[in-house]
């Protein structure tokens, strides 16, 4: 019998059992009580080697969790395994000799010990025990995310979610990104998939509890990951996934809530570590096919890995390319919402919008030179809508991508030396290389091109009167939809070397240097600017008392199609080029410094240094005031930061059942803003008044440096819409001044004053192992986030411009602003409009960035996990849901006429979290080889795009059925979205694909065939 196990002979057992699954009949679909059957055979292939990796090997093969210290393997080889036996007789045949025994914890955890004497290889076939409990994860060395100290126990004072391989594999991810948003964690995407024109489109970010891309830090094996080389709508750096493939990712770690006092700058809202794969001997080959059932969207990932040791060293390497095919909205029935009671209508692709919306009449047979492309169509008056005669496009929005076309191959090797003094040298080099397409929409004309501002919106023709043109290119006149895509190449090295041994009273040390460089390149086509303004349009004429630009269309050029060949000469290819990277050290030292009478006292001390610079450039130029592209305006910048801390952590075993943890960090920083010093702190709680049960509780203070480009930028650029207060004031509109609506570039500047985000984080839960196949926890959570940076909104910008010319606030009443302080001076010159007097029309506001906003999220998280053996197989069940009971947002604008702080809504175009996520899979693991996996999510609401109620919850199944045909290979059909379910319709959505596809899919169905295949 192994060691540790309950009686289940005995009543408070039985009690137990009961309890537990009725309470998980209420929670889930209703299990049957537990059966105690004989433990399952399992067939190992285990070579002689370092009984390290034989060890985590067998964790692997038979889903378990085993804990084991470095030191005590180190220089232990365990014997070559094949054959079929029970778990508990492959443990002691690979610890027989090795003077180590095991141990069985309450949470089903094993735990390799010292054994008293060696553990002889049995000579007969002793009683099966029972099969050891099922975990999320097997570890190797234990380190726990959220903390530097190694334990003896899995679970701490703050939750900790572990996704394992096997997990990530069984519900049938691609990426990372997707594992972290198909478990709740996370909202998918960073930008619009079918936008066009995007600063970050590649990118995978992570934005958990909804606080925003940058606000959670990124660790591969504890270290920092450098940030993506493109800032997040050319605004904010934040770290991306994209570039970690799957292949070499043992499990990931993920602690929500703030751990700057552990980890530094960014993990505001908590923290990801990635722990990649250990040495272990053998070749393993997988390949994996997909398609969608509607076709389209196909994906190929070949993944080859090779391990390799000796008598004092161990290496493996791991080669992965992985294909997807891009799919463009036209090859989906994405239906346009009804934008009147006669139903949808074309988008506008050519025509002359007048004053009040009204198109003015074409010339005859205008629309029929461009084919099918274009159709005659009389606009209907609906509310905020164009009507009249124009050439209407069905095709245009569905050129968009709604997946991306990809090419990804990378390389990771990883090796270690055992040295004299009991000391190990390691190294790990990981390779990536990416190349992508994204479909843009075509190019759109609007008004003549002007080098400081950009595009004009709206034009007195002196035949034509006030008009805004409009006039969409079509692909053939692009040459092509290929002509179209973005196209991207990514490059990613990461570089890691490092000695670790033992000091003082078996206290770890970890010496590491690191160096990792991300490189982007994005090219893609666009017109120019001048060649627009002599294509399009005469020579300018001044400007009306109003300030709107005098200049007239050229017709001829106007009502025809472009030749291919026009297009090129009017056009060129614009060239980004980012670069980002970290260079770091660092040094560790852990271990138990003593043995007190309820515990051991555990202790950590961490040095670091880092230095880490980005650059972003382009040409032609995309800044306002020099701008030679039509339409297009962006961001460029360049700088670099130097980072110092010290900190330390202890835990100390308060009684034999109550334990506090306490963290303190300093971290100082080197650069032009004005940071200088962030001291954090965390302490937590864990009680365990009973076997099985943990009580616990953290509170933890984080910081969010701020981002080097919202410091060095050369102040980026961005288009945009807002009332017009001055124009609406001044012909007596106000307060209602929703038909003054205008166009205008936004001017963002660097702002090296900024001072650090800062976030305080709560959490008070409970683990139960409720039987000695189940476990659950409960916990609440409440994350905090102050002086976060954004931008000043234009909005507030174009108030006090209006306020501080005319004396009045927008409602009418009297302001209390002086119109000859400086306050006013300043207000007057951030707003830039047309005409002699610069009095006329807005053609650009100049803002920047500030600490500005405070938010705060609480919520609950659940988990259930349990495992059932039957005669006819082995049930694993796993269930989360989570919960966001509160959240708001309040924000300010420093530095203008109105300071004070005000309510804002959380949820908004550039926060779309879900309220609420419900998981749950159940895997079936047979006798005969066969398996079979269910995993359904239900996704919350979110907001309707108009505000007005919410969206339906969105209902997702993925299945997959195994069989291992022989020992060595096995196959295994996945399917995704079983039930082709579509993204919730949005009937206020007026943009492609008409619903949030920063988060839903609409891909559809996905089938995909995997082999893999053990060569030894």
């Amino acid at each position: 019998m192994i060691a540790g196990t309950d009686d289940p002979q005995n009543p408070r057992h039985r009690w137990r059992c009961w309890l537990a699954a009725g309470l998980l009949c209420l929670l889930l679909v209703g299990v049957p009580a537990w059966a105690q059957t004989p433990a399952r055979l399992q067939v190992y292939q285990l070579p002689r080697q370092p009984l390290e990796q034989s060890l985590a090997q067998l964790a692997t093969v038979s889903n378990l969790q085993i804990l084991m210290a470095p030191q005590m393997l180190r220089g232990k080889t365990a014997p070559a395994l094949s054959g079929r036996y029970s778990v508990a007789e492959a443990l002691q045949r690979l610890l027989a000799g090795s003077g180590l025994s095991y141990r069985l914890t309450e949470g089903g955890v094993v735990t390799i010990v010292a054994a008293a004497q060696p553990l002889p290889v049995p000579a007969a076939k002793p009683a099966q025990p029972r099969l050891l409990p099922q975990v999320a994860t097997s570890l190797g060395a234990l380190q726990v995310t959220g903390s530097r100290i190694r334990r003896s126990e899995f679970e701490g004072a703050a939750p900790l979610t572990v996704i394992s391989a096997e997990q990530m594999e069984r519900e049938g991810r691609f990426s990372l990104a997707e594992v972290l948003a198909i478990n709740g964690m996370s909202v998918y995407g960073a930008e619009s998939q079918g936008g066009g024109g995007r600063f970050s489109a590649n990118a995978q970010p992570v934005n958990l509890r909804g606080l925003g891309a940058g606000r959670a830090l990124i660790l591969v094996d504890g270290r920092r990951v450098p940030d993506y080389p493109f800032p997040s709508n050319g605004r904010s750096n934040f770290q991306s996934l994209g570039s970690i493939p799957l292949a070499g990712v043992d499990r990931v770690e993920v602690m929500t809530g703030g751990a700057s006092a552990v980890y530094g700058a960014d993990a505001i809202a908590g923290v990801i570590n990635i722990v990649l794969k250990q040495p272990r001997d053998g070749h393993q080959l997988k390949v994996r096919a997909g398609t969608s059932s509607q076709g389209g969207a196909d994906q190929v990932d070949l993944q080859w890995s090779a391990g390799f040791s000796g008598a004092d060293w161990r290496a493996d390497y791991v080669l992965q390319y992985a294909q997807g095919e891009q799919l463009r909205g036209y090859q989906r029935d994405i239906q346009m919402p009804a934008q009147t009671a006669a139903g949808p209508q074309p988008a506008l692709g050519l025509g002359l919008q007048g004053e009040g919306g009204v198109l003015q009449p074409l010339s005859a047979g205008v629309c029929e030179r461009w084919g099918t492309d274009f159709v005659d169509w009389n606009y209907a008056a609906a509310p905020g809508q164009i009507h009249g005669p124009g050439c209407g496009t069905w095709h245009n929005a569905g050129y968009a991508s709604l997946a991306d076309a990809r090419q990804e191959v990378s390389a990771r090797l990883h090796a270690e030396r055992d040295l004299p003094a009991d000391i190990q040298l390691w190294t790990t080099v990981q390779l990536w290389h990416a190349r992508s397409e994204i479909a843009a929409v075509p190019e759109t004309i609007t008004g003549p091109h002007s080098i400081r501002t950009g595009r004009v919106s709206q034009v007195q023709d002196p035949q034509l009167g006030l008009v805004s043109p409009l006039r969409v290119l079509t692909p053939q006149e692009m040459g092509g939809l290929a002509a179209m895509n973005d196209r991207y190449a990514e490059q990613m090295a990461d570089l890691a070397l490092g000695l670790r041994g033992y000091a003082w009273k078996g206290m770890e040390w970890n010496l590491a240097l690191g160096h990792s460089d991300y490189r982007v390149q994005r090219d893609f086509r666009r017109l120019l600017g001048a060649q627009v303004n002599a294509f399009f349009f005469g020579p300018a004429q001044g400007f009306t008392d109003e300030g709107v630009l005098i200049q007239p269309l050229r017709l001829d050029h106007w009502y025809r199609p472009l030749t291919a060949e026009e297009y090129r000469a009017m056009s060129t290819t614009v060239q980004y080029r980012a670069h980002s990277q970290v260079d770091s050290a660092s040094y560790v030292l852990s271990g138990d410094i003593a043995e007190l009478k309820s515990g051991k006292l555990g202790v950590a001390l961490v040095l670091e240094a880092s230095h880490q610079s980005y650059a972003l450039r382009n040409r032609p130029s995309v800044l306002p005031l020099q701008l030679e592209l039509y339409d297009l305006t962006g961001s460029v910048g360049a700088g670099g930061r130097s980072r110092y801390a010290l900190g330390g952590e202890t835990r100390i075993p308060l009684t034999s059942t109550l334990k506090l943890s306490l963290a303190g960090r300093w971290d100082k920083y080197d650069d032009s803003t004005s940071l200088g010093i962030a001291p954090t702190w965390s302490a937590g709680l864990e009680w365990r008044p009973l076997a099985g049960l943990l009580l616990r509780a953290s509170h933890a203070t984080s910081f969010k440096v701020p981002d080097m480009h919202w410091a060095h930028t050369d102040g980026g650029g961005s288009f945009g819409t807002a009332v017009d207060v001055l124009r609406c004031m001044q012909v007596g509109a106000n307060p209602d001044c929703g038909a003054f609506t205008s166009v205008f570039l936004t001017r963002t500047s660097r702002n090296p004053e900024l001072g650090a985000e800062s976030g305080v984080s709560s959490t008070l839960g409970v683990v139960w192992d409720a039987a000695e196949m189940m476990s659950m926890s409960l916990d609440y959570w409440d994350v905090r986030s102050e002086q976060g940076i954004g931008r000043i909104a234009p909005v507030v910008l174009l108030r006090d411009e209006a306020e501080c010319r005319t004396g009045m606030k927008l409602d009418g009443s009297p302001s209390s602003a002086d119109l000859r302080s400086w306050e006013c001076r300043k207000a007057r010159a951030r707003v830039v409009r047309s005409g002699d007097d610069g009095l006329g029309r807005i053609v650009m506001v100049e803002s920047m960035a500030a600490n500005q906003s405070n938010e705060r999220v609480r919520g609950i998280d659940a988990v259930v996990d349990a495992r059932m053996d039957t005669a006819a197989g082995q049930f694993a069940l796993h269930t989360a849901w989570s919960r966001m009971l509160h959240a708001s947002r309040r924000v300010r604008a420093p530095g203008t006429l109105h300071e004070q702080w005000r309510q804002v809504p959380w949820q908004s175009g550039e926060n779309r979290a879900f309220r609420s996520n419900f998981s749950t899979s159940l895997g079936w693991q047979g006798s005969t080889g066969w398996s079979a996996n269910l995993f359904g999510i239900r996704y919350g609401s979110l907001p309707r795009v108009d505000g007005n109620g919410r969206l339906r919850p969105l209902f997702l199944l993925n299945a997959n059925i195994g069989k291992r045909l022989t020992e060595q290979a096995a196959v295994t059909l996945f399917v995704n979205n079983v039930f082709n379910t579509p993204p919730p319709r949005d009937s206020s959505n007026t943009e492609f694909p008409y619903y949030y596809d920063e988060v839903y899919s609409a891909v559809g169905r996905q089938l995909a065939v995997q082999l893999d295949y053990n060569f030894d």
